[in-house]
């Protein structure tokens, strides 16, 4: 999971207080922490919905990569409460949301991986299962032809 302090580290503080400070009291209230914190749930959320498909949650340790593109999407969902505007470094926003998301996509599908330490239990394949039947041709069923 993810956490304020690194959505702090990831953002310039005037940055953080124009997503979150509805109130506008130029500093982080409570609510805005709450924004903030709701933000960073949904985007882990989204995170492990894609990690899900290939690997045993919760992860044994958090990644750098995964810590990043979690904290796009949590920025990204925090613009969209104020609109991102087009034509405006607000798209950059938009960018890094498409990238992290392709990057997840990547990684449930096996195209890219994740630097986890080999202590990790490996994902179970997801797939149907092969079930032998009855075997339809035979000497003793073709004995005739």
């Amino acid at each position: 999971m993810i956490t304020l302090e690194d959505l702090r580290q990831a953002l310039p503080l005037d940055v953080l207080l124009y997503l979150v400070d509805e109130e506008g009291a130029g500093v982080l209230t409570p609510e805005g922490q709450a924004r903030a914190e709701a933000a960073l749930r949904e985007a882990w959320a989204e995170v492990e919905s894609y990690l899900a498909q290939r690997y045993a949650l919760p992860l044994p340790s958090l990644p750098e990569v995964l810590k990043a593109k979690a904290v796009d999407i949590a920025v990204y969902r925090l613009m969209l409460r104020r609109g991102i505007r087009p034509g405006t470094a607000d798209e950059a926003a938009l960018t890094r949301y498409r990238d992290a998301v392709a990057f997840l996509r990547d990684v449930a599908v096996g195209k890219a991986s994740l630097p986890l330490p080999p202590t990790g239990e490996p994902a179970r394949p997801k797939g149907g299962a092969a079930v032998r039947g009855k075997r339809v041709f035979s000497r003793e069923s073709l004995e005739d032809f």
